[in-house]
C-alpha cells in the first residue's frame, strides 16, 4: 500500500492530468491513489464494442469517476478494422488522449502500465527481435505519458485495491492465452518462468532498467558527436551507429531498421563509392557525398527535365524561372553563360543531363559521369545537372551546380565570332 503511494507522489503533477481508465485493477488502483492528490484529475476511457461487457465498464467508469467527483470523458470506437486490431486500438485511445490534453490544457497523460506489463512487453520485444534499445521496454516517462506504476508488481496493485475495498471489473479475455500473444506470454510463459526464479518478473525489469541506462549514455555521447559533424570519417567506428541512430532521430527519422542502419554504414565507409543513397521510411533517403551524409525526400529525387526547344531570342518559362537563347549580349553576365554557333541553328535543347552524355575538352572527351566525379558533385547536384545541345544532341554545355557552367570545346567563344547566349532569371511568383 506505502509502495502505491509513494508511487504516486514521487512524481510532481501539474494541476490537471489525463488519467487512462479500463475500470480494471490496475486503472482503478491509479485512479484511486491519484484522487488523494491536490490535482483536477480527467478520467479518459474508450469503449472499443469488442465485448459484450463493453458497455457495462463504461458504464462502471462512468460511476466511478462521478463518485470520485472527477470529470469523466468517453470516446467510442466505432469503425473497428479487420486486422492489425491491437495495434488500431493503441493509435485510437492515445489520439482521444492527447485530443483531451489539448482539450484541458495539461502536457500530463498518466497510464497505469506497471511491471508486469513490462515484463511482456521485453519478452516480446526480444522474441520478435529489433534494436537493443527496444529491449528496454516501456520508459516511465515518454514525453507527455507518465507510468507511476512501472516499478510495482500486479500482485502489489492487487493487493492495494482489496486493502482499500475498490470494486473493478474483470476483462475474461485478459485470461485466454490463444487471445493475443501478450496473452500467451501473461498466462502461460510468465507464471512458468516464476517456478525457476519468482523474482523473475522483477529480473526482467531490472534488465529493462539497465538497458534504459546504458542506452542513456550511448545517446549523450552520441548526441556530441553527431552535434560536430565536420566529416563522418572523423567519429569513430565503433560510435558510427548510435550516432547515426541520433542524427537520424533528430531530423524526425524513426523506426529505423538494423539492417538500414548497417547498409548505411558500408555505403559510407566504401571509399570506392564517393556518392549514393539508402532508402530510409516515411518517403526519404539517406544520401551519401563523400564523407557527408544528407537526407532528401524520395519524391524530388530523379525529376527529370523534358527536352524543351529554344527558339533565338523566345523566352521560354519553366516552373519558376525562365530560359532564353539570345544573340544580344546579356545586361546580367553573371546569370548567362557565352558559347559560339558556326552554323546558325533554328531551335538549341536544355535538358536533364545523362551519365552517357559527353563533353568535348581541348584533349578529347569526357563522360559526364567522369566529370561529375573530378568536380566532387553531391547526388543531388549531379540529379539536377542541365544540359544544352544541338537538336543533333551535341553537347554545348553542362550546368554542373548552381550557376556553374562548363562550355564544350567545340562551342567556346573564338576570337572575331558573334558569340550566342544563354539567359536565365528566377521569375517572382
Amino acid at each position: 500500500m506505502e509502495k502505491v503511494k509513494q508511487a504516486i507522489k514521487q512524481n510532481s503533477w501539474p494541476s490537471t492530468v489525463i488519467v487512462a481508465v479500463s475500470g480494471g485493477v490496475d486503472s482503478v488502483v491509479l485512479l484511486h491513489a491519484l484522487a488523494q492528490m491536490p490535482i483536477r484529475i480527467v478520467v479518459a476511457h474508450v469503449n472499443y464494442h469488442l465485448r459484450s461487457e463493453s458497455n457495462e465498464d463504461a458504464s462502471f467508469v462512468a460511476k466511478l469517476a462521478q463518485k470520485m467527483n472527477v470529470i469523466f470523458e468517453q470516446r467510442d470506437w466505432q469503425t473497428i478494422p479487420d486486422h492489425a486490431v491491437e495495434k488500431e486500438a493503441r493509435i485510437f485511445r492515445y489520439d482521444f488522449f492527447n485530443t483531451l490534453a489539448k482539450q484541458y490544457q495539461t502536457d500530463t497523460i498518466v497510464v497505469a502500465h506497471h511491471a508486469n506489463d513490462q515484463a511482456e512487453t521485453v519478452l516480446l520485444k526480444m522474441i520478435r527481435g529489433g534494436q537493443l534499445r527496444q529491449m528496454s521496454g516501456m520508459m516511465a516517462k515518454t514525453n507527455h505519458i507518465i507510468r507511476p506504476f512501472l516499478a510495482l508488481t500486479k500482485q502489489e496493485l492487487v493487493a492495494y485495491a482489496n486493502r482499500n475495498q475498490l470494486k473493478w471489473r474483470e476483462d475474461g479475455t485478459n485470461s485466454d492465452p490463444n487471445y493475443t500473444p501478450r496473452n500467451l506470454l501473461r498466462n502461460d510463459v510468465l507464471p512458468k518462468l516464476t517456478t525457476i526464479n519468482a523474482q523473475a518478473v522483477r529480473h526482467i525489469n531490472d534488465m529493462a532498467q539497465q538497458i534504459q541506462n546504458q542506452e542513456r549514455l550511448i545517446d549523450e555521447q552520441a548526441a556530441i558527436y553527431a552535434q560536430n559533424i565536420v566529416s563522418w570519417h572523423t567519429i569513430p567506428q565503433a560510435w558510427q551507429a548510435p550516432t547515426l541512430k541520433y542524427w537520424l532521430q533528430s531530423h524526425q527519422i524513426f523506426n529505423i531498421k538494423e539492417n538500414q542502419i548497417m547498409e548505411a554504414l558500408q555505403l559510407l565507409n566504401n571509399d570506392s563509392k564517393p556518392n549514393g543513397s539508402i532508402a530510409l521510411n516515411q518517403g526519404v533517403q539517406l544520401v551519401k557525398s563523400y564523407d557527408q551524409l544528407g537526407l532528401q525526400k524520395e519524391q524530388n529525387r530523379g525529376q527529370v527535365l523534358s527536352p524543351v526547344m529554344l527558339k533565338l531570342n523566345q523566352r521560354y518559362f519553366l516552373a519558376n524561372q525562365s530560359w532564353l537563347w539570345t544573340d544580344q549580349e546579356p545586361i546580367h553576365q553573371d546569370s548567362a553563360i557565352a558559347f559560339s554557333m558556326a552554323a546558325k541553328k533554328a531551335v538549341i535543347c536544355l535538358r536533364s543531363a545523362n551519365s552517357s552524355d559527353k563533353i568535348a575538352l581541348i584533349n578529347g572527351h569526357k563522360k559526364l559521369r567522369r566529370l561529375a566525379i573530378d568536380e566532387k558533385l553531391t547526388l543531388q547536384e549531379r540529379e539536377a545537372m542541365l544540359v544544352l545541345t544541338t537538336m543533333n544532341d551535341d553537347i554545348v554545355a553542362v550546368r554542373l551546380r548552381n550557376n556553374e557552367w562548363r562550355v564544350s570545346a567545340e562551342y567556346t567563344v573564338k576570337q572575331n565570332t558573334q558569340p550566342n547566349w544563354l539567359v536565365w532569371r528566377i521569375e517572382e511568383t
